[in-house]
């Protein structure tokens, strides 16, 4: 019986042979050593007693893609090399007796393999003549292997870290060894594929294949090699081809003919490789059509180990949720078209990273204090934003990139980050951990994750498997890579119901991922936002939202529900909900702990700007489309600008961290109200944007009428009560200026009574979005008209408005 045990000699790993019986080798090593020009391979044999055979030979062969398929090139000299008489596809090479050896039946030999043919993989069996006859004798192996290795000018290399790393650097830094590891556990062979990309972006690169020994290279289920001496590594990049069982039963999604990603690699380059180096053929009687043969391939790319890109002294703003506003912006749709053109947009940033620091003054004037951007990462079509899914969790999208090396997305989105930051603006990225752009087993696209372990990563409907210990550390690895490498202050998970589910898809009160991220000590500071799509999905179908531990902020889902419901659909019964949204949302965040019927996860307390409140996305749900919703008489167009205002003033003005999307940034009337607005929230934040639920200031409801209330059962509604939808409110406190906020959900303008001011003081108009522009906001109080009938007020159809007391006796 024979058996394989690795020990590592330095960067070497040697095999060693050992057998239970005498009439066998004891033990097998090898060494090899680096020259100026070349590398010597020496194999030592020990423990084969000298009666017993006829001769020690070493049966050969070279290969690098294929251990199966052996070559011998001239120039790899062994002393007595001839053809195997036992195999037409190796040579053999006579081993000779060790001189100065001290145990018995010791043998040796060396190979010379010139520098320029590395790397390498030198493959041999022992065969041990014996026997009168004439080839009689028997080969010996490794267990669990056809034959043992040598890697030349490779090292076994390292599990950890996945992905690329250089492991050293020549002390005139150009060359360095680099470390390759990717994680795949069904696969039954792994090849590293290497191609270098030419200058003339026509021509196809230069293509090598190095397959992976698994007694050699493979760690648990990390595969990993490390090659030495590589140049010029900017223009170099890689991919995996893993190969296995691809009966689509056992939900194997291998295909051997592609080159796959590596999911872990920050830089992305397309890159023509050689014909049928790329072939992307379904397996298994997938659906759904995908190319033959495709010459340019997303690989990953080694530029990032030459990026000197610094941040130096600028630092994040690190501004408090309580003190946030947020623009949600799409860095594609932002910075080209009309408006980004008549924004000073230059044609050759549209479409770009660098695009967002020409509208930079415009971001600033909005009054937003930090900026929400659609992935960055790399996509391609899928079920994520925008039609979007990503193609890779850490590297950034080269569509964005004006400039064309493969380094270029990055040093120009980091670039991008650090003025932002330098302006006082913080940057928080959409992140999507749901799909991917690999598609499902009905349309299969696999570029990464799908072609290299399909079972681990994905759950049967193509969904990532979040659930899965091997996929959870993927993702806490990204989000440590860009809150690391690129200094971002948050992330908003899209679909983050997800993150809740475990590798079955059962909903968890305590999802392992969501705590993780919560507690880990590098992301625990930044903001971390859920933003849900199906409440279902979350434990008690969303009662409490999203498992929060206190500490994941929430996309306010009811809030945008109820708002909308009221001012564009004007759907009576719903005072009660909104009165709950304008005021912070208590029913999900406040603290539920003294019940005792839930788990710390869902009743501990959160503060009100926990919740962040939106009535507009980018992509399908715009301030556009909700104003289209509504339901218009001939003639009443005009309100239609009153409504789209009167949407974002709820946002600003009410408890919680607003998100304003870029539509109000591309029409000029709207950046200048909702700065206005934005101006009166920051101003007035103890009586309008307290910081916890229990606060000194006071707040009473107001109907239509003076003593009356907003119609919290419905019944003035039912009684047909032409303003019972109508909902005011006021805030006060002792030495300080009141305010009061009224909403009018109808398409005909209120007649409504407010309450008199403080004593000594009058109404001033703050707010009122049927205005036209500067009256719809004034942003000084010297600007604020005082009201010419402080107990009445003509309220627009479709408008909010928003008064402030004024003291009139100093």
């Amino acid at each position: 019986m024979v058996e394989i045990f690795g020990n590592c000699v330095g960067h070497q790993l040697v095999p060693r042979l050992t057998c239970k019986k005498v009439s066998t080798c004891r033990q097998v090593n090898n060494t090899v050593k680096k020259h100026q020009d070349h590398y010597t391979a020496q194999i030592e044999v020990a423990g084969c007693p000298d009666n017993e055979t006829q001769g020690v030979y070493v049966s050969w062969g070279a290969y690098r893609a294929s251990p199966a398929k052996w070559f011998h090139p001239d120039s790899i000299k062994a002393a007595g090399c001839e053809d195997d008489p036992h195999s037409s596809k190796a040579k053999r090479v006579k081993l000779q007796k060790a001189s100065g050896s001290s145990s018995a039946g010791s043998y040796t030999m060396q190979f010379k393999v010139p520098l320029q043919l590395a790397p390498v993989m030198l493959g041999f069996r022992l065969f041990i003549a014996g026997g009168s006859n004439k080839g009689a004798g028997r080969y010996l192996g490794p267990a669990g292997s056809r034959h043992f290795t040598i890697p030349v000018g490779l090292q076994a290399g390292y599990p950890l870290p996945q992905g690329p790393a250089a492991t050293s650097v020549s002390e005139d830094g150009l060359m360095c060894d680099v470390n390759f590891a990717v994680r795949s556990r069904h696969a039954a062979s792994v090849s590293l594929c290497l191609a270098r990309q030419s200058k003339d972006t026509q021509s196809k690169a230069g293509y090598m294949e190095v397959a992976l020994d698994p007694l050699v290279n493979r760690t648990g289920d990390m595969w990993h090699v490390c090659l030495e001496g590589l140049k010029d590594v900017g223009s170099l990049c890689y991919g995996w081809r893993a190969e296995a069982d691809v009966a689509w039963e056992g939900r194997s999604r291998f295909h051997p003919g592609q080159v796959m990603m590596d999911p872990y690699c920050p830089v992305v380059a397309h890159t023509r490789l050689p014909d049928n180096a790329n072939l992307v053929a379904p397996k298994g009687g997938a659906a759904g059509s995908m190319p033959i043969n495709t010459p340019e391939v997303p690989l990953s790319s080694l530029s990032f180990l030459l990026d000197d890109f610094t941040f130096q002294d600028v630092q994040s703003p690190c501004h408090t949720l309580h003190d946030t506003v947020m623009c949600e912006l799409d860095v594609a749709s932002f910075t080209s078209g009309r408006q980004a053109e008549e924004a000073g947009v230059r044609a050759e940033h549209r479409g770009k990273y660098l695009g967002l620091l020409d509208r930079l003054d415009q971001i600033k004037r909005f009054g937003a204090t930090a900026v929400l951007l659609t992935p960055v990462v790399m996509t391609a079509e899928g079920d994520g934003p925008m039609g979007q899914a990503p193609m890779s969790f850490f590297a950034p999208n080269p569509i964005l990139a004006v400039g064309h090396s493969p380094l270029a997305p990055a040093q120009e989105l980091k670039h991008v980050i650090k003025q932002l930051h330098a302006h006082g603006i913080e940057v928080i990225l959409q992140v999507e951990y749901c799909f991917t752009s690999e598609g499902t087993d009905k349309r299969p696209q696999a570029s990464s994750l799908r072609g290299l372990d399909a079972a681990t990563y994905y759950r049967h409907n193509g969904v990532l498997n979040c659930g899965h210990a091997v996929v959870r550390q993927l993702i806490l690895d990204s989000l440590h890579h860009w809150a690391d490498e690129y200094q971002i202050d948050g992330f908003c998970f899209v679909n983050a119901e997800t993150l809740v589910q475990d590798a079955d898809g059962s909903i968890l009160d305590n999802p392992p991922l969501a705590e993780d991220i919560a507690q880990d000590p590098l992301l625990q500071g930044l903001k971390l936002i859920a933003w849900v799509a199906d409440d279902t999905l979350l434990p008690r179908l969303g009662e409490r939202g999203f498992p929060h531990w206190g500490i994941w902020a929430e996309k306010n889902k009811a809030f945008t529900k109820d708002i909308v419901s009221l001012m564009v659909h004007n759907q009576p019964g719903l005072a009660s909900q909104v009165a709950t949204r304008i005021t912070g949302s208590a029913d999900m965040m406040a603290g539920r702990a003294a019940e005792g019927l839930l788990p710390g996860s869902l009743a501990t307390n959160r503060p009100p700007a926990w919740g962040l409140n939106s009535v507009s996305a980018v992509g399908s749900h715009t301030l556009a489309t909700f104003v289209a919703q509504a339901q218009w008489n001939p003639g009443e167009e005009g309100q239609q600008a009153t409504l789209a205002k009167s949407l974002l003033a709820s946002s600003i003005l009410s408890q919680g961290t607003p998100i304003i999307s870029q539509d109000a940034l591309d029409d000029p009337s709207l950046t200048a109200f909702v700065s206005s607005v934005v101006q009166l929230r920051q101003t007035h934040s103890a009586l309008l944007q307290p910081r916890h639920f229990s606060s000194s200031r006071e707040l009473f409801w107001h109907g239509a009428t003076i003593g009356s209330q907003p119609d919290w059962e419905g019944e003035a509604a039912a009684s047909g009560y032409h303003a019972a939808n109508y909902i005011g409110y006021s805030v006060h406190m002792p030495e300080r200026v009141s305010i009061y906020v009224g909403y009018n959900p109808y398409n005909y303008p209120l007649q409504i009574e407010i309450p008199a001011p403080p004593h000594g003081h009058v109404w001033r108009q703050a707010v009122d979005t049927a205005e036209s522009a500067p009256l719809d906001a004034m942003t000084g109080r010297k600007e604020f008209p005082t009201l010419h009938e402080q107990n009445n007020y003509h309220i627009q159809a479709k408008a909010v408005i928003a008064l402030l007391s004024e003291n009139v006796t100093k």
